[in-house]
């Protein structure tokens, strides 16, 4: 996990990125609670990392996640254009933000993990479910 510096004690809140790893030729970043503006620096950075570390299509998991404001779309949105972006097993609130402001359109959802990898025609990696 990616630790930003500052204490999530303080503020009362979790962070935002739970887990990133590779998959195969892809990189998953798994998301949680609600992602907004004062913790997007969080989600930055292992975007960053992952960006780094992989060349493959970036997965979102976003299975944790119970809100999220325009800066993790906005972000999103411009990942996108530096590599192949996914989501995966995305919540309602998550769903209705993606149909509304559009970017259903331009970023793919799928149910789950596996999902992902097969559409995207990815193996996934040795040894994982």
């Amino acid at each position: 996990m990616v630790n930003s510096g500052h204490m999530f004690d303080d503020f009362g809140q979790t962070p935002p990125v739970s887990y990133t790893r590779p998959e195969g030729p892809a990189w998953v970043i798994g998301l949680c609670g609600d992602v907004e503006l004062d913790l997007l620096e969080e989600v930055e950075a292992a975007t960053e990392q992952a960006l780094r570390s992989s060349h493959g299509p970036l997965l979102f998991d976003l299975r944790e996640v119970g809100f999220c404001d325009s800066s993790l779309l906005n972000h999103l949105l411009l990942t996108n254009r530096r590599r192949q972006v996914a989501l995966f097993a995305v919540g309602g609130t998550v769903q209705r933000l993606l149909e509304v402001t559009g970017a259903a359109q331009i970023l793919p959802t799928y149910a789950d993990l596996g999902a992902a990898l097969t559409a995207l025609s990815l193996p996934p990696a040795q040894g994982r479910p």
